[in-house]
């Protein structure tokens, strides 16, 4: 006879608010019955709470009054739903909510639930899926094709949630048995089922005989992922020359298809590109938005690295950039080209995981929940990753810090003495792209690949900057540096003292009764003070200060401004124990390397985490040294904390005023070509600023302007507000207030689908505060960066889930967020974005060129926001279909000469002035079709 398959209840709520411990009150309940994989049965039930439905719920949930006023109560259900659980696992997304309200509704009508098994289908997609963005259902959903037909209401969430357990189980049943009987042993801390779910498919796949699929290998008990070296192929059938004509590169698209399509900027930045790499050129290219800019250098770099036999670099901003050229815009290219594309990711070291550290931490029993489900999901990504590359996994803040002791950092000893030297994943790193046509890098990287001499990157000559006008402030970067409270106090807990356990105990562990030792134990403890004293008198420097912002320029521009002799004296005691302390652990790492023969594994791979402590360690020395020594090239130093002014807020910033010199000598004029390009890089249609800060404005470049092929005359309107208040001398809250009040407004006639860009963290918290006030926005989402929680990336998901969402912005949301269609209709700009003149940067930028006899506004600040202005404006028109308008509240566009300098540097749009009724009959006619 079989045996029984175990049944599991998948359970979602709907609910007045998400507080089980106040009075709020379940609303929908609905579970879907799961057996041997298979959905057997489904329930579902609104419920009358008896109390008012919020309206943002009915937002979220289309669960309006009309549909609850005849429904039963909870306690005409609850029997109905003790039976549904009787002799069940509980499964739920998010399960302690759904338990506990569950539990506590059960409670309220005088029932209670039997001590059940649960199951969290978060906890399990985190590890299962540990590359997925979002962990969210309805993002889950979108990522595995379930069919989610009304989100947020019970019996649809239940459905998929069910859905998504059958998918989480299937895949846990193909991973290998190696792999599922760590886990099980690993798992044993959670408080969840997955322990027992883990070891019932552990010992299912026992009693099978499997062989290992070739795409895996197994060695010293660890399951990975097969990989190899791809070499590229120059001796291609079929021609490799540069398609130069239009009918060439049409005939390119037509044979490739959907989803390439020709567009003529496009075509002509190709053989710009193309050109300047031929000429041996550097070239500054401004592609106007929906350019197709990415594809726009690609085609032409890789018909040059196919025909030349080298490598060409591609640079843009950031990691996520990085990847989403690879994961998209790679595909394309050799769809296009027909091509064997070798293209390869590179990244610096620390990003890349060192198996050996993580092999050695598995033996580590840590009952923390971070560490315990980043361990597990780091055993399924390693099944899955050829790259080892962190950035795929979707880490938790603790997993995060878990991530520190497992990063690659290279090898102090010797590398015969890592058992994983053949399978590293750095070293594959590294080696790939040494056999690539391109190497996608950011800024950072590439940078410090050159102004540190650490050359990473394969010898190259041919660049692509992509994100230019990024390119000046990453250098700057590089060689500016950043110390705070909280940094120092990690490094130093991390360090620890021999009577705790501690970095400095375990070397106890390895090296007992080193002298060493014991000056190091001393030396913590008088680093400990000094480190007290120089923050404390940081601290009251920026307490007496007069700043609202609690800002304190130390240094500007070599000259030290509140920087005394008091300040000067704690912070060289602080920095000679930095001295000290490294020297220490330098000489038992030294003796570590003498004695690596005799070292046991898990003593070699503490020796490798010291080592990484010992460069973190140098790296904020160094910091302390910049912050001390005569300044040779112009910086800036400032001390900032929070608004209270907490001693923990402290940080001290030294930032570079010029790289202008650095980037010419050290970088382009090593370089043969060099391909930036950018949406924004010029200034009313001149290079002028970009190429002074770039430090090029004496080299020969092949310059374009590729407009925007965008009819923005037709598909947008930029409206001027001529009756608010000027916002210079109006108090803030008054402002924020007639503000709150125009958005509203113009909220209700774009029904939401309103981006609101602030230039200032006060006026934005301010303004939501009005706006929440609002009746008339009652039903609509309001997200406010810094306010709402999550990353700019994950409220820019949310505003688009809603129907009616507002949301506010700063720094972040003036570029890289993409709302292509009906999503974003409206933009507002609440003031032009200059940079505040308190902010310690630019108040030194502009004395540095005061004192050089400048206009500061002319050849620094005007330019700069008219750059981040273009950047705000290219929010709006994502797609050629898009359409949508622009308020200006900043009357400066209109009332100032310099105010035409912004709407030149733009595309031509229709532009009105006017009072509040003109404006919104505008809007009302503009939108007339969406409206009607």
């Amino acid at each position: 006879m079989g045996r029984k398959l175990k049944k599991y209840v998948v359970v979602d709520l709907e609910t007045t608010g998400n507080q089980a411990s106040r009075d709020d009150r379940i609303i929908q309940f609905a579970a879907t019955i799961v057996e041997g994989k298979q959905i057997v049965e489904t329930f579902s039930t609104f419920i009358n709470p008896l109390k008012p439905v919020p309206p943002f719920i009915q937002e979220l949930t289309s669960i309006t009054p009309d549909d609850l006023k005849d429904a039963p109560l909870f306690e005409d259900v609850a029997e109905t739903i003790l039976a549904l659980l009787d002799n069940t696992i509980f499964v739920a997304h998010n399960v302690h909510f759904d338990w506990t309200f569950l539990q506590k509704e059960m409670r309220r009508v005088g029932l209670s639930i039997p001590k059940m098994k649960l199951i969290d289908t978060v906890e399990l997609a985190r590890i299962l899926y540990p590359s997925v963005d979002s962990y969210k259902l309805q993002d889950l959903a979108d990522e595995f094709g379930f069919i989610h037909e009304n989100p947020h209401q019970a019996d649809s969430d239940a459905l998929v949630t069910a859905e998504l357990f059958i998918k989480c189980v299937e895949k846990l049943e193909g991973l290998p048995v190696a792999v599922i009987r760590k886990m099980t042993t690993i798992a044993q801390p959670l408080k969840t089922h997955l322990p027992e779910l883990f070891f019932e498919i552990e010992m299912k796949k026992d009693r099978l005989v499997e062989t290992l699929p070739d795409k895996w290998l197994i060695h010293r008990g660890l399951v990975i992922r097969q990989k190899q070296i791809r070499k590229p192929i120059y001796q291609t059938e079929g021609r490799l020359d540069f398609p130069e004509s239009t009918a060439e590169k049409l005939a390119l698209f037509k044979h490739a298809g959907a989803p390439l399509y020709a567009r003529s900027g496009q075509f002509d930045m190709m053989n710009i590109v193309f050109q300047a790499m031929k000429e041996k050129s550097h070239a500054l290219i401004e592609a106007g938005t929906g350019i197709g800019k990415s594809l726009g250098y690609f085609l032409p770099a890789i018909y040059f690295a196919k025909q030349k036999e080298l490598p060409v670099i591609i640079s843009t901003y950031t990691n996520l950039l990085q990847t989403q050229l690879y994961e998209k815009d790679v595909p394309l290219l050799s769809k296009l080209t027909g091509f064997d594309v070798q293209a390869t990711l590179l990244k610096g070291r620390d990003h890349y995981l060192n198996l050996f550290k993580f092999e050695q931490l598995l033996y580590e029993s840590d009952p923390q929940y971070d560490v315990v489900v980043t361990k597990l999901k780091l055993l399924v990504w390693l099944t899955e990753t050829e790259t080892g590359d962190i950035d795929e996994v979707n880490l938790s803040s603790g997993g995060e810090l878990f991530w520190n002791r497992m990063k690659h950092t290279g090898w102090y000893l010797s590398e015969k003495k890592d058992p994983w030297i053949d399978f590293d994943f750095y070293k594959f790193s590294l080696e790939q792209a040494r056999h690539a046509d391109l190497v996608i890098v950011n800024h950072a990287l590439l940078l410090s690949d050159h102004f540190n001499g650490r050359k990473l990157l394969p010898d190259y000559s041919f660049a692509v900057i992509d994100e230019a006008h990024h390119f000046a402030e990453s250098a700057r970067k590089q060689k500016s540096f950043y110390l705070s409270y909280r940094k120092v106090k990690y490094f130093m807990n991390q360090l620890g003292t021999l009577e705790k356990y501690s970095l400095l105990s375990r070397l106890e562990m390895v090296f007992p009764g080193e002298e060493s030792l014991y000056d190091l134990d001393i030396a913590q403890v008088k680093l400990n003070e000094a480190a007290d004293e120089l923050f404390s008198l940081l601290h009251a420097r920026i307490l007496a200060s007069q700043s609202s912002k609690k800002e304190l320029v130390l240094i500007e521009n070599k000259t030290n401004v509140h920087f005394d002799s008091e300040l000067l004296y704690a912070a060289q005691n602080v920095l000679v124990l930095f001295r000290e302390i490294e020297e220490h652990i330098g000489i038992l790492l030294q003796k570590g390397k003498q004695e690596e023969a005799d070292l046991k594994e898990a003593e070699t791979v503490f020796i490798e985490e010291v080592y990484s402590f010992l460069l973190d360690w140098k790296r904020m020395r160094k910091d302390f040294e910049d912050l001390l020594q005569e300044k040779e090239q112009m910086m800036t130093v400032s001390l900032l904390a929070d608004k209270n002014g907490a001693l923990a807020s402290l940080r001290i910033v030294g930032t570079l005023m010029e790289v202008e010199r650095a980037l010419q000598e050290d970088f382009f004029s090593q370089k043969k070509s060099v391909i930036l390009t950018s949406a924004t890089l010029s200034i009313h249609h001149d290079f002028s600023y970009i190429k002074k800060a770039l430090g090029l404005e004496k080299n020969a470049l092949i310059e374009a302007q590729i407009p925007s092929p965008f009819d923005y005359e037709e598909n947008a309107r930029i409206l001027i507000p001529q009756d608010m208040p000027q916002i210079k001398g109006t108090p803030v809250a008054d402002y924020a207030k007639a503000l709150a009040d125009y958005l509203c407004d113009v909220a209700v006639c774009t029904k939401g689908r309103m981006l609101v860009l602030f230039t200032a963290t006060e006026m934005l918290r301010e303004t939501l505060r009005f706006m929440k006030e609002k009746e008339e926005l009652l039903e609509y989402m309001i997200l406010a960066q810094g306010v709402s929680t999550g990353s700019p990336a994950r409220l820019t998901k949310q505003f688009q889930l809603f129907e009616k969402a507002i949301l506010l912005g700063t720094t972040s949301f003036w570029e890289g967020i993409d709302i292509p269609g009906e999503k974003l209709s409206c933009l507002a700009i609440v003031r032009l974005p200059f940079q505040p003149l308190d902010d310690p940067y630019t108040k030194a930028q502009i004395a540095l060129r005061k004192e050089r006899g400048e206009n500061a506004f002319q050849t620094y600040s005007l330019p700069e926001a008219v750059l981040r202005f273009k950047q705000g404006f290219g929010r709006l028109i994502r797609r050629e279909t898009d359409r949508g308008i622009i308020l200006v509240f900043d009357n400066r566009m209109d009332t100032t000469k310099f105010g035409k300098s912004f709407l030149n540097s733009i595309p031509n749009v229709p532009t009105k002035r006017g009072e509040k009724a003109m404006i919104l009959q505008e809007i009302k006619d503009f939108f007339d079709i969406e409206l009607s």
